[in-house]
């Protein structure tokens, strides 16, 4: 700054300097936006038919989540009314023997009870029940799919059998998570049924307003300092970060772990914040950095980044519902992707 400036000149240099900082990160949040909507037209305007044959695509190129691509193409196979290669699927997503979220046997066994062969559906989960998984999504996603056709007594059986199920592992991770979504089924059920209250039913409700609270607190501006909103990297972005900066494969090893962290560190979050994702994109991290001179190397910078997303309300909260859309931008439901155990 030049010494020969005047007291207000240096002022009003000041000030262009701060609204070009405002200005970049409005650009870059203007960025994030546009590609975020573009991301999400492209995928909602697209039939059953066409999502089907990208994870058909999806499985052959990435052997190692082939029976999760293929259970989700049979799905939409479903959807689109081609059952026969809808089945043929789901039998060759059992066949692989990959992991997938909820077990491939059950949205095979769902898929029976739905759309051919109901007594062959209910034979192959009494199977499952019987050998006692410890996958809490597996009671939930056949409890909700009887509850979705009123099968209120099957579905109490399911949840209850979770319930059960995770109390004797004493295993569930993430304060209970599993115990608290198949507690809430159970009291849903219960309530439909005219069963009075018990004290699983307080214990739920009780655990529901903890969660609640974290996102309804986001509503007020007073309440935002209590939120945490956790920086993510869509897959795309997540590729594009690792080119333009191979040094962050130092701290992320892939987008999957990157993705799981995410999931992990929210649900281990302190129950009284507000829980959030910020999306975010390479270019918008960088004009980000540039802007405030800071490194997007660093943890703490994209942790900012994040935090800013946020104040400009360009998050989403946590959790999302068991059947909405996964926070993290693939065109699974929430229980068929980060919402599965760790």
């Amino acid at each position: 700054m030049s010494d020969d400036m005047s007291a207000s000149e240096r002022r009003e240099l000041r000030a262009l300097e701060r609204e070009h900082d405002r200005l970049l990160a409005e650009h870059a949040r203007l960025r994030d936006e546009l590609d975020s909507h573009a991301a999400d037209l492209g995928l909602h305007s697209q039939p059953p038919r066409e999502i089907a044959l990208q994870f058909e695509q999806a499985a052959e190129a990435d052997p190692d989540e082939r029976a999760q691509n293929l259970n989700e193409a049979a799905g939409y196979w479903a959807m689109a009314g081609e059952l026969e290669r809808a089945r043929r699927l789901h039998l060759a997503a059992i066949a692989d023997g990959g992991e997938v979220a909820g077990d491939a046997r059950v949205w095979y066994a769902l898929f029976l009870l739905e759309y051919d062969d109901a007594l062959a559906g209910r034979a192959m989960l009494d199977t499952i029940l019987a050998e006692g998984p410890d996958d809490y999504a597996i009671y939930e996603s056949v409890a909700e799919a009887f509850e979705a056709v009123e099968a209120l007594e099957e579905a109490l059986h399911w949840f209850e059998a979770g319930l059960a199920r995770q109390r004797l592992i004493g295993d569930d991770g993430a304060e209970g998570f599993g115990e608290y979504r198949l507690a809430i089924g159970r009291s849903r059920v219960r309530e439909s049924l005219g069963l009075p209250e018990d004290a699983d039913d307080r214990w739920a409700e009780q655990q529901r307003r903890s969660w609640a609270d974290r996102i309804d607190r986001r509503g007020s501006s007073s309440a935002r300092p209590t939120a945490l909103s956790m920086f993510y990297l869509p897959e795309e972005e997540f590729d594009a970060a690792m080119r333009r900066w191979p040094e962050l494969r130092n701290q992320y090893d892939s987008h999957v772990e990157h993705r799981a962290s995410v999931e992990s560190q929210l649900r281990e979050a302190d129950s009284g914040l507000s829980l959030r994702v910020s999306a975010a994109g390479v270019a918008g991290l960088a004009e980000y950095a540039a802007a405030h001179d800071r490194d997007p190397l660093q943890s703490n910078t994209r942790a900012a980044y994040a935090a800013e997303l946020s104040r400009l309300g360009r998050d989403i909260a946590w959790p999302p519902g068991r059947n909405e859309s996964c926070w993290c931008g693939s065109s699974r439901k929430y229980k068929k992707c980060c919402g599965r155990p760790t």
